[in-house]
């Protein structure tokens, strides 16, 4: 803006100066309809410095108030954006120290940002129900958006009975404009309660109403294979509908694996080393603790003749080795995959053979490398 002004400034400098220049005294003339203004050229150079100057003035005396205005007011958003953060942080405490009364004292007195409101009310319910309130709990419950509704099921099973939750939720599911939060919320309740053949029965409509997003769909599907009998897991999977069977083939297999019974699979397994799925491969064996394992370790250092680095395959061999014992192994096989790269996809494993070796220093630095 100032140079500007100083432009215009320069150019009426010039118009002043000029006539001088050439002796000729000029003049001018503004007429606007039937109204003229005549004057010199001089008299019309310093009306209209003077002009830009007061222009200029009123512009910074604007712009100064209008910044006032603006440190003024992001200062109160400001503080008030930290007594709601402050509020937010000594609730937290309070809830992982299970001070109940403090919790409640604390989100009573004080408000939290609107994206936090559902959490506020959970934990106000959590508090309630401690105390015993169990109608204060569920007034706040119902407060809680269309979202997150489902998400507190522990809160929704201690502020009802069992049968209670159980009979309205299959009420609301059985019709079919049950939205997909109510066939959410019914879906965790059904899981949290180990009704997992009923799970299997609503899991098309899930699906269809895209209830849960792909993690939720990774927790669903462990919490239903998380059994230690085999034939409890064989049936839940031939329960699964056609749609899940992919996605819940992999923790059908990482549970089979789980109990020790990776022999039974030991054929599915190999066939997806074969077809060079070495992620799923690794995930799968990521929960592998005991079991017979000579058979696929041979395949696998096979392969592994062909493709020396291969990262994947090389932490694949690593917990093979562990599941038998065999650390000093594992903590070779470790060494050499951190010297490719700095992080590992399940450290704690690492960690554990590095214990065992009498190396804490080397898993002290895998904790440190998974934390950043």
């Amino acid at each position: 803006m100032l140079r500007l002004l100083i432009i215009f400034g320069l150019i009426a400098l010039v118009a002043a100066v000029a006539p001088w220049l050439i002796d000729e005294k000029g003049y001018v003339l503004i007429a606007f309809g039937q109204w003229t203004v005549e004057g010199s050229i001089v008299s019309f150079v310093i009306l209209t410095l003077l002009t830009l100057f007061g222009g200029y003035l009123l512009f910074c005396l604007l712009r100064y108030v209008i910044n006032s205005y603006r440190n003024v007011r992001h200062g109160f958003f400001a503080r008030s954006k930290e007594r709601k953060q402050a509020v937010l942080e000594q609730a937290l405490w309070a809830l992982i120290n299970d001070d109940m009364q403090q919790l409640q004292h604390t989100l009573s007195k004080g408000s939290v940002d609107e994206k936090w409101r559902d959490f506020s009310l959970a934990m106000q319910a959590k508090a309630r129900l401690q105390q015993g309130e169990r109608d204060f709990a569920l007034n706040l419950l119902d407060e809680l958006s269309d979202k997150n509704r489902s998400e507190p099921v522990n809160l929704w099973l201690a502020a009802h009975s069992e049968a209670e939750v159980l009979a309205t939720l299959r009420s609301q599911c059985a019709s079919k404009k049950a939205t997909a939060h109510q066939l959410k919320l019914y879906a965790n309740v059904l899981l949290k309660l180990h009704k997992f053949n009923e799970f299997a029965q609503l899991a098309p409509r899930l699906i269809k109403a895209q209830s849960f997003d792909e993690n939720e769909w990774d927790w669903a599907l462990r919490a239903y294979f998380d059994s230690d009998s085999v034939t409890t897991l064989q049936k839940r999977n031939g329960d699964l509908p056609k749609a899940l069977r992919s996605g819940g083939h992999t923790h059908y297999l990482r549970a089979m694996v789980r109990v020790g019974e990776i022999a039974a699979v030991q054929g599915e397994l190999k066939k997806l080393l074969k077809r060079n799925e070495y992620s799923q491969l690794l995930s799968v064996l990521s929960e592998i603790e005991y079991g017979q394992v000579e058979e696929l370790q041979k395949a696998l250092q096979a392969e592994l003749k062909k493709q020396p680095d291969e990262t994947e395959m090389l932490l694949c061999l690593a917990y093979l080795a562990q599941s038998q014992d065999e650390h000093e192994l594992a903590a070779r096989i470790f060494d050499k995959v951190l010297a490719q790269q700095q992080g590992l996809p399940h450290p704690q494993r690492a960690m554990q053979s590095y214990r065992a070796t009498g190396q804490a220093e080397k898993a002290l630095l895998v904790l440190d490398h998974s934390q950043h």
